[in-house]
């Protein structure tokens, strides 16, 4: 990547980096990246030499990983953005807010405390039951 010259023209760092996030992070060698690429050199004009998958002309001997020093935290923020995306519209907002760790929190103590109020009703009404019953069974003893 240099000039008539003998200059860069751009980082050799950058250059790589650039032909690796085409290659293999935005159009993989699989089929349907493929034919996605291919639809793009023809109606959008992208350049054709896109479509040949030949890295190696162009890495050293040696070099076969290529660490993102330009575009690192930018492919880092895409891959969050595509595994947790932010929310759209006011009712995906909305759900956003209402689902953040303490809301879930506070609804799992929320059904907590409901269900030590039903089981202290239930066994409430089981011990008058059961006092009922004994009355009963005292007053037919005693007739």
């Amino acid at each position: 990547m240099k000039s008539s010259r003998g200059q860069e023209l751009i980082p050799r760092q950058l250059a790589l980096e650039v032909i690796d996030s085409i290659q293999k992070v935005l159009f993989p060698a699989d089929m349907h990246s493929e034919g996605l690429l291919r639809s793009l050199v023809k109606r959008q004009g992208f350049d054709p030499d896109c479509l040949r998958y030949e890295a190696s002309e162009y890495r050293l001997p040696g070099e076969t990983e290529v660490a993102y020093v330009y575009f690192g935290s930018r492919l880092a923020d895409l891959y969050e953005e595509v595994t947790n995306p932010t929310p759209r519209g006011p009712f995906a907002k909305w759900i956003e807010l209402r689902c953040r760790a303490r809301h879930v929190m506070m609804a799992t103590l929320g059904g907590l405390a409901i269900a030590i109020v039903l089981g202290f009703l239930g066994l409430t009404v089981q011990i008058v039951q059961l006092w009922l019953t004994w009355i009963q069974v005292k007053s037919a003893q005693e007739v």
